[in-house]
């Protein structure tokens, strides 16, 4: 199934979970019966009757259940069986199985209905005194209303009354009443309600379904070194420090690193930008990509449970299974509106013959007429089916969601807290301007800076090392061995280059190896005045300084763009923390347009900025890096990760993750969440307002069962379509 423990983790149906009581197993359970909120309730009602249920969590729109329970799983699939709902516990054998089409029972049962009710219609317009037609009639009942009866028996029983059984006392009292043509075409058009209903809903399914379609199967090793034998293997088994061989065309089996060669490859899966990302040695590659023109060879960094793809199917999991605060409302009003629905038939058939306004026999089809409009499905589904199709397009768009709880947070937040480094800076130094002595070319410059940082992880040390490669001298810092590497904490570092010491690092490390004070007024820069964010790197040995090299933490291109939609949204009190200095918080925020500024915060003081905010406005959005701010995202009322493309911790950790370090996508996730939270309001309100309706006419006696049934059916069809619309309308964009 397309579950992540389904894909990942053979065999994995059971999870041994120590608590005081003893042991507890956790199982999945794929039922495909399971298409709605109503069969969900028979399940939990038949369930919670076994001894040693803990927990159970539905993922409705995957057909699945995750039980927590002690005892033997097959006292739960008889349990299952039971109640007309096959269970199959979700392990290696499910692991590739499809989502299943609409059930083909409910269109064998249209089929039928539809054949007996229209041979019936034809004999008693022809034949008006046969009693055949009647008689064909009663059999189209039989026939669509079998099953139904079944499951209304199911849910009286369980006490959870849902549209079956509200159907079978209407078609039972319409049958009682002689009304047999009418409760055939009730039937009739039941059978094909819930047909066209399955399909509307596997349109939702399979758009979710196929955000898991891109699980690696394979993955081909290379066993013995670069030039070793080739061997072919499934993706689960590759461990870190696997050599792959990833050949054009093929899927990333595993996160891995480049090691030797170079190609494009597409990340749609995971980012939603379709144009491709070039890669080289050393960088990134993710489970589930596939790769373009050129082949790879790869190391393996992770294994395939542990990789990004994984994480993010599982929160797409979790978030489907999470339901919105307006949703849960509407669940709860549900639980309520059938048996109130039912008691107001009751008074609608009695009330009105005992006090003389009429038959008993009139007033009970009026009461049969409300029973069938008021069926709860499409007020149950007004909800869901948006959520689902919200949360699919903003993993489509690289926004993943913890739950659509936050997706309606997002639509009312009213302030926004960014952190600087890493969310509207790019986080990494880069290489702005070269200053080379008289004499000495830029490149010489670079090469020699990159051949002393050739070893180090300092951010200014990898900043020389792309410069490096940006101008084409990359090699040959690369090939240039640096000896003796000698570090001065806080000054710089030196290295033995091609016989001679080189240093690289600011003007006090120069001042002290003797270098002249009129090189250094020469090359460095007149700072008064400049944007204090840059940092200055001296390059040369203790007689020549050979030049300099300006390095910045770059804006991100984007992030000035996306502050302006965010206001032109309405949100516009927006504030920048950061443990920075003032002066280059100040820079920062004025070139993203950022007013209000914080500056020399530490952990706690976010924190306490955060929790000023949230007093001040309510719903208050925190954008970080999902780790470093982690109290500061805690508290806010939704904490956004930026950049979790390779990296499961901030997309576990967070409640948005942006996938892409792309700020644009938050105005995105807002409108996203607003759009949701509308289209869900819009369903609410049609289904009341047309079921308000057909339950006035049905009172007055103007509405047939004829009627009833298509009122009923439109309307979930209205809900379910017009929450589709969020999966086929174009890409929200901030």
């Amino acid at each position: 199934m397309w579950s992540s423990e389904g894909y990942f983790a053979p065999n994995h149906r059971k999870m041994e979970m120590m608590d005081t009581g003893g042991t507890s197993t956790l199982s999945r359970i794929f039922v495909p019966a399971m298409d709605c909120p109503d069969e969900e309730k028979e399940i939990r009602a038949a369930l919670g009757r076994l001894g040693g249920i803990e927990g159970m969590t539905f993922h409705l729109f995957s057909r699945q259940v995750e039980v927590r329970h002690r005892g033997e799983l097959d006292a739960i699939l008889a349990a299952l069986k039971s109640i007309g709902m096959e269970g199959h516990p979700v392990d290696e054998s499910l692991r590739k199985a499809d989502i299943p089409e609409a059930p083909k029972a409910s269109l064998a049962v249209f089929y039928g209905s539809a054949a007996l009710f229209l041979s019936g219609a034809v004999l008693a317009l022809l034949f008006p005194d046969s009693p055949w037609g009647g008689r064909l009639f009663l059999a189209a009942v039989l026939a669509g209303g079998a099953r139904i009866a079944l499951r209304g028996a199911r849910e009286i029983r369980n006490r959870s009354l849902g549209m079956n059984a509200l159907m079978t006392i209407s078609i039972t009292g319409a049958t009682v009443m002689g009304e047999w043509a009418e409760a055939g075409g009730v039937v009739t058009l039941f059978a094909l309600a819930n047909y066209l209903e399955a399909r509307s809903l596997d349109r939702a399914r399979k758009a979710t379904a196929d955000l898991f379609a891109f699980s690696p199967e394979t993955a081909v090793l290379r066993e013995g070194g670069v030039d070793g034998r080739e061997r072919t293997v499934a993706a689960e088994e590759v461990r870190a420090g696997d050599m792959l061989i990833i050949r054009p065309g093929e899927r990333v089996p595993v996160d891995a690193v480049v090691y030797k060669g170079a190609s494009d490859v597409n990340e749609a899966m995971l980012t939603g930008e379709s144009i491709p990302v070039a890669k080289r040695e050393g960088d990134p590659l993710y489970a589930g990509t596939v790769n373009g023109r050129s082949l790879l060879l790869a190391s393996a960094t992770r294994p395939l449970s542990e990789s990004t793809y994984a994480a993010i199917l599982r929160r797409i999991e979790e978030a489907q299974a999470q339901k919105a605060p307006i949703q849960a409302f509407m669940d709860r009003f549900a639980s309520v509106y059938t048996p109130s629905v039912l008691a107001a038939a009751a008074l609608v058939a009695s009330v009105p013959p005992l006090l003389g306004y009429g038959g008993i026999s009139a007033w009970a089809y009026r009461a049969i007429v409300l029973l069938v409009i008021a069926c709860p499905c499409a007020i149950v589904l007004a909800a869901p089916v948006a959520t689902v199709a919200a949360l699919t397009r903003a993993t489509r768009e690289g926004i993943l969601v913890k739950g659509a709880h936050h997706l309606e947070a997002l639509a009312n937040v009213r302030a926004v807290a960014f952190d600087k480094t890493g969310t509207l800076t790019r986080g990494k130094l880069k290489v702005t301007r070269v200053r080379a002595a008289e004499g000495t070319r830029e490149e010489e410059v670079v090469r020699l800076a990159g051949a002393v940082e050739a070893g180090s992880a300092h951010p200014a040390a990898e900043a020389v090392r792309h410069e490096a490669r940006r101008r084409g001298v990359a090699l040959a810092a690369r090939g240039t061995l640096a000896h003796t590497l000698e570090v001065f904490e806080g000054r710089g570092v030196s290295a033995e280059v091609e016989g001679r010491r080189v240093f690289v690092g600011n003007r006090r490390l120069f001042e002290e190896i003797g270098a002249a004070p009129s090189s250094l007024e020469r090359l460095l820069p007149d700072e008064k005045g400049k944007a204090a964010s840059r940092v200055v790197s001296l390059v040369g040995t203790s007689g020549f300084v050979a030049g300099v090299l300006e390095m910045e933490d770059e804006l991100r291109e984007e992030a000035p763009g996306a502050i302006r939609s965010l206001r032109a949204l309405g949100v516009d009190h927006l504030v920048m923390l950061t443990g920075d200095r003032p002066d280059i918080a100040r820079a920062t925020g004025a070139a993203a347009g950022i007013t209000e500024v914080f500056h020399d915060l530490l952990p706690g003081d976010k924190l306490e900025k955060v929790r000023e905010l949230v007093a001040a406005y309510g719903t208050v959005a925190m954008v970080g890096d999902g780790v470093n701010d982690a109290p500061a995202l805690a508290l806010s009322s939704v904490g956004i990760a930026m950049g979790a493309a390779g990296s499961p911790a901030a997309i576990e950790t967070a409640d948005v993750a942006l996938v892409t370090e792309d700020l644009r996508k938050l105005p995105a996730a807002v409108v996203l969440g607003r759009r949701m939270v509308a289209l869900i309001r819009q369903n609410v309100a049609a289904s009341l307002a047309i079921k308000a309706g057909f339950l006035a006419m049905a009172v007055a006696g103007y509405a047939t069962l004829w009627m009833a049934v298509a009122a009923d059916m439109g309307t979930t069809l209205l809900v379910i379509g017009n929450g589709l619309r969020l999966l086929r309308s174009p890409a929200p964009r901030g």
